[in-house]
């Protein structure tokens, strides 16, 4: 049961064309055996058969392009094409995100984290007055 994964990146044909030819690409394309077609507004990425799209390629065909662009990956599997993910290829998010719930979660546990770092009132008071031998402070 043979399978092949297809990116598909919506891009303007200049920057497919600079992002193909960065030496970076072309070494990480050549090794993973990936190949990559530009044609109509769209740059197919396909990776070699059942092999998965390397995510050192995808990160460095990202900073290649420079931009979010929108983004489409599928799977072939005997045939039948399934969609796996659509949404934005960032190079400042290198592997994607693909709904606004994901944006809210990452956001959400990024105030977490914050909140993490202030103490409360009461650990403030604590680290405030300490005993220091006999005399209070």
């Amino acid at each position: 049961m043979g399978f092949k994964y297809t990116l598909r990146i919506f891009v303007d044909e200049q920057t497919a064309r600079r992002a193909i030819i960065t030496p970076e690409v072309v070494r990480k394309m050549r090794n993973t055996g990936t190949r990559m077609e530009y044609s109509s507004g769209v740059l197919n990425v396909e990776s070699k058969e059942n092999h998965d799209i390397d995510e050192e390629l995808l990160k460095a065909l990202a900073r290649a392009i420079g931009k979010p662009v929108e983004a489409v990956a599928e799977l072939e599997v005997n045939g039948r094409v399934k969609e796996i993910f659509r949404g934005k290829l960032d190079p400042f998010r290198p592997l994607g995100v693909s709904s606004a719930e994901e944006v809210e979660e990452e956001e959400e546990e990024e105030m977490e984290e914050d909140e993490e770092l202030f103490l409360d009132e009461e650990e403030l008071e604590e680290e405030i007055f300490y005993y220091d031998d006999d005399n209070e402070y």
